[in-house]
């Protein structure tokens, strides 16, 4: 995955946002005014808008989960991913390596 696909989960079977955090992040467009590497930017504040909503919820999880595997896919280390995420290396690898692992479907 080169970039996060938003189709598979941000909206539900009426074309409505999935949830709060979804409406959130699809209302604002950083990304593209911002300098630097977008996909470092995106996980960043997927991070950010989960720690925004009282609880962490499927598709936030889900969005943190397609940030890194777009950081992965960029190049950007473990290490990194860890310290944006808060957590270590280690960790983080542990946590999404599977997942950013997989073939891009």
């Amino acid at each position: 995955m080169t970039k996060p696909d938003f189709a598979k989960w941000a909206q539900d079977d009426n074309g409505e946002y999935a949830g709060e955090i979804c409406e959130y992040f699809h209302s604002i467009d950083v990304l593209g005014e911002l300098g630097g590497l977008r996909h470092e930017t995106y996980l960043d504040l997927a991070v950010r808008c989960e720690a925004a909503i009282a609880a962490p919820t499927e598709v936030s999880r889900q969005q943190i989960a397609e940030a890194v595997c777009w950081a992965r896919d960029e190049g950007t280390s473990w290490e990194r991913i860890g310290e944006i995420l808060g957590t270590s290396a280690t960790e983080a690898e542990e946590r999404y390596g599977p997942v950013a692992a997989r073939p891009n479907t």
